[in-house]
């Protein structure tokens, strides 16, 4: 591994807080509240742990992909449920399943560039609410039967160019590498396993804001006092957040709820889940319906004759929503923000669309050049995400990467694959596990639809580290924001 030591400039892009939902199954637990209400969970949480003011945040860029019967400008009715002011700049990126890592990206490059200092990144979906369309129906069914097609299919697992299936190109993959059905049911009880064994730990835990449980007591969407949701104490700052917002006109009152759920989830996440667990859902619920037993047996669905890519080998359809406050060095000084770590290298790559699940092969050696680092070998702990088994199983071949250190505690085939929010959630991931294990440098890497895939580079640190590192560089005026940009 490198020991070189690279410092921090004005203008590093660093992570200061990372959270995410817990994923809900689909139809599941989660499946009560929308796309941007579990936005909104994750943005108030992610801001509460980071103690950043909501004045302070220059930017919204969050990862949503079917966004379809969600009202307009999805991104800012997310914001504005999390307290943010109506002033907030907000923008939808939709890059299929790198939506939520595209906007970290796109968060690292305006601060490099100097036009933002802290910016709220991430994604959100709620599969279970896609709706279905009625094409043909604005122009009037005059006669005979209509269709109806599936938004869900439609707009985030349909290959439009070969009008396949995702999972079709995935048995496309293990045929094409020699990926056997049983290689991809043992890397699915595996992956199922450290899921696991990191909440038996107390690890998944680290990562998650609650979300309070439809009807219950804790607050929930039809709480009207978001300040008493949000309880005394360490989350009083919190709670103050969510009225700002409500007070001062800015949150329409159909969000008013999740604000006020918002400050509650905020306020269990500092209490911890065996104090909450009742009103609150702490747990992914994909890890309780996982069969090992009847993974074996489940037949191929997407190839009847021969495949080999099943229901228990492949994600899971999933809720959930995840964000990042990305702030420039610059500004976690003067702010006194929490420095967890800097952002050192990003890239995009794209091939046919039908062989999307291989591009993050193509995207990992860009991003480490970026980085600075000269080999895979120089990362501690990857996240490859998991969006089938086979596509972990074939970029792990293809860039030589050691399996322990590849999702140390479980990936999507067994937390679930929420498209627009996954690229943000193994980020969130792999610096919880970069955290608890002691990592240095982290690599996440995801395939979208079309042929795509996103990369990011990240090395921990912490404010006593930087500063060490600040001291060993030519000391530099800092650049306020407008000098940066001239």
């Amino acid at each position: 591994m490198s020991e070189s030591i690279v410092g921090l400039s004005p203008r590093t892009p660093c992570i200061v807080s990372a959270v995410r939902t817990p994923l809900g199954a689909f139809q599941g637990a989660l499946s009560s509240y929308t796309a941007t209400e579990l936005g909104a969970f994750a943005i108030r949480g992610v801001l509460e742990r980071a103690g950043v003011r909501p004045e302070d945040v220059d930017e919204v860029i969050f990862g949503n992909v079917i966004s379809a019967n969600l009202g307009q400008a999805p991104a800012t009715q997310a914001a504005l449920g999390a307290g943010l002011p109506p002033s907030t700049p907000c923008t939808l990126v939709n890059k299929v399943c790198s939506s939520g890592l595209k906007a970290v990206m796109l968060a690292a490059q305006a601060i490099m560039a100097g036009s933002a200092d802290v910016i709220v990144s991430g994604g959100m979906e709620s599969m279970s609410n896609a709706p279905h369309y009625m094409p043909g129906a604005r122009k009037g069914l005059r006669l005979g039967d209509g269709s109806i097609v599936d938004g869900l299919v439609k707009d985030g697992l349909w290959d439009p160019y070969s009008n396949i299936h995702m999972g079709s190109c995935a048995e496309l993959c293990a045929e094409r590498f020699g990926i056997s059905r049983q290689q991809q049911d043992e890397h699915a009880l595996l992956s199922h396993r450290r899921a696991v064994a990191a909440a038996a730990a107390g690890y998944t835990a680290a990562e998650i804001v609650p979300v309070p449980r439809a009807g219950g007591s804790a607050g929930g969407r039809t709480s009207a006092n978001p300040a008493a949701a949000g309880g005394d104490g360490p989350t009083a700052r919190g709670a103050t957040i969510g009225t700002t917002g409500a007070a001062s006109g800015g949150t329409p009152p159909s969000l008013h709820g999740t604000v006020a759920a918002a400050a509650a989830a905020a306020a269990a996440a500092a209490v911890g889940p065996a104090a909450t667990s009742g009103s609150y859902i702490w747990d992914d619920e994909g890890l309780s319906k996982m069969d090992p037993v009847r993974l074996t047996s489940l037949k191929p669905y997407f190839r009847r004759d021969g495949g080999t890519v099943t229901a228990g080998n492949a994600s899971p359809m999933t809720d959930g929503a995840a964000a990042l406050v990305v702030a420039s060095y610059e500004a976690v000084e003067r702010l006194g923000l929490p420095l967890l770590a800097a952002i050192r290298g990003f890239a995009d790559a794209a091939q046919a669309p039908e062989w999307f699940t291989t591009a993050p092969a193509l995207a990992v050696p860009r991003a480490l050049r970026n980085a600075g680092l000269t080999s895979a070998a120089d990362v501690d702990f990857w996240e490859v995400n998991e969006a089938f088994s086979v596509v972990d199983l074939v970029n792990r071949q293809l860039l030589g990467l050691p399996a322990e250190r590849v999702n140390a505690h479980g990936g999507s085939v067994a937390l679930g694959h929420p498209i627009g929010a996954s690229g943000a959630r193994i980020l969130v991931t792999l610096l919880n596990v970069l955290h608890s294990r002691g990592g240095r440098w982290g690599c996440a890497a995801i395939c979208n639809g079309g042929g795509g895939a996103s990369s990011v580079v990240v090395e921990m640190l912490d404010t006593q580290q930087a500063q060490q590192q600040q001291q060993l560089q030519p000391q530099q005026p800092a650049l306020t924001r407008q000098q940066s940009q001239l």
